[in-house]
């Protein structure tokens, strides 16, 4: 009775000496991160927006150097929406800190950018207003599927602004609360 006893409360997750923890598994493996070819699918509401766009390079590149040290990974960027004034020469000294880190992402990890022909025009830039980082392509979202055809993997970029969702739902700090008390 009591081996029916132990094996039942076993079974639906009652451990004997041990408190189960109601916490997260942090899951990494040699298989997590394996070497992969991305493309990010940029078709941004704004130029204001390529920052945070640019975090997401920054965190795939930050994973495969921190989980998964010798496997490769390989970025390209593929750009046909509202963001594209952010390549434009004209723009440089107003969007200066984004285009630094467009250049460096090139620059330091290879990362190539492409750009829509069509969407480039369409905000009257051409060849000579764009810098020597970015690739022209006829249609960006035709680059999009040869890229895909290729072997890539298409991760779109989603962008919102966290602060509103974090101010209100977020892990607060103990601090402010010890303070509003």
């Amino acid at each position: 009775m009591r081996l029916v006893l132990i094996v039942f409360l076993t079974i639906i997750g009652f451990s004997f000496g041990e408190e189960k923890k109601d916490i997260a598994t942090f899951e990494v493996s040699d298989s997590t991160y394996p070497s992969v070819k991305v493309v990010y699918d940029w078709n941004l509401a704004s130029p204001e927006e390529v920052s945070k766009a640019l975090n997401f390079l920054r965190n795939h590149f930050k994973a495969y150097s921190e989980y998964a040290p010798l496997e490769e990974v390989e970025i390209v960027v593929v750009s046909h929406g509202a963001e594209i004034p952010i390549f434009a020469k004209q723009n440089k000294e107003i969007f200066k800190e984004t285009v630094e880190r467009i250049k460096n992402f090139h620059d330091m990890y290879g990362v190539k950018f492409y750009v829509c022909y069509n969407a480039a025009k369409a905000f009257g830039f051409d060849k000579e207003d764009l810098p020597s980082f970015v690739i022209l392509t006829p249609a960006g979202v035709a680059k999009l599927a040869a890229l895909q055809e290729d072997g890539y993997r298409l991760v779109p970029a989603i962008v919102h602004d966290f602060k509103p969702i974090k101010e209100k739902y977020g892990k607060k700090q103990q601090k402010k609360e010890e303070k509003s008390k």
